[in-house]
């Protein structure tokens, strides 16, 4: 039995070194952690969750860009898992980019809305083939029940997104999909999490590599 236990610790240990295989865990456990950054806004980890609250101030700073958590990682195959808990967010965003954004998933509050464009958007994935840019806008999707942010506020739900070739299995919360697109075979270094408005916590985060 003590053995068993000692060989199990080890394996959690060398998951939680980032570059090792990389795989990633972040504990959430100290500000500084080596491969990830948290930039515009006072992030607080504690107790294995990440959390901020918006700042109007820097939101301007930031031409209208919230508070943001990034890893470095080579996450072209494989999947992210994490949950988060949006609190009278306008909207939470989790993004792989690469050169330039590859996929994401945008969750929209239109209710939240802080002008009036964005009280027409909804929740949607984004995929790119190509390189985007301002002419570039990606290919929207937007599943049948795909959820809305408001549906998720003040409650904690995990969102996964599982990479194998060009296919993505994205699970949030009850909700699953599968999607095909050549977006999904594109190479992709960093995972980032952003949102505006209100308050987000962010706890359980890993990638795991596609062996």
């Amino acid at each position: 039995m003590f053995c068993h236990r000692i060989v199990w610790i080890a394996v959690v240990m060398f998951s939680a070194v980032p570059g090792f295989s990389n795989d990633l865990i972040d504990p959430f456990a100290a500000k500084k952690f080596e491969t990830r950054e948290a930039e515009r806004g006072d992030w607080s980890f504690q107790d294995g969750v990440a959390s901020v609250v918006s700042d109007p101030v820097l939101y301007k700073k930031y031409s209208n860009h919230g508070p943001i958590l990034k890893w470095a990682v080579d996450c072209s195959q494989g999947k992210t898992v994490f949950g988060m808990k949006p609190s009278g967010c306008q909207r939470v965003v989790f993004t792989l980019n690469g050169d330039g954004h590859v996929f994401r998933i945008s969750f929209i509050n239109p209710e939240k809305a802080m002008s009036p464009w964005q009280k027409k958007s909804k929740s949607r994935m984004i995929a790119w083939a190509e390189k985007s840019s301002k002419t570039n806008k990606g290919d929207s999707l937007q599943p049948k029940d795909f959820p809305s942010l408001g549906a998720l506020d003040d409650k904690w739900t995990q969102v996964s997104v599982d990479i194998h070739g060009d296919m993505a299995s994205v699970a949030i919360g009850d909700f699953r999909t599968e999607i095909q697109h050549a977006a999904m075979q594109r190479e992709k270094a960093q995972i980032t999490i952003s949102f505006a408005s209100g308050s987000l916590q962010v706890r359980d985060f890993m990638f795991q590599e596609n062996k």
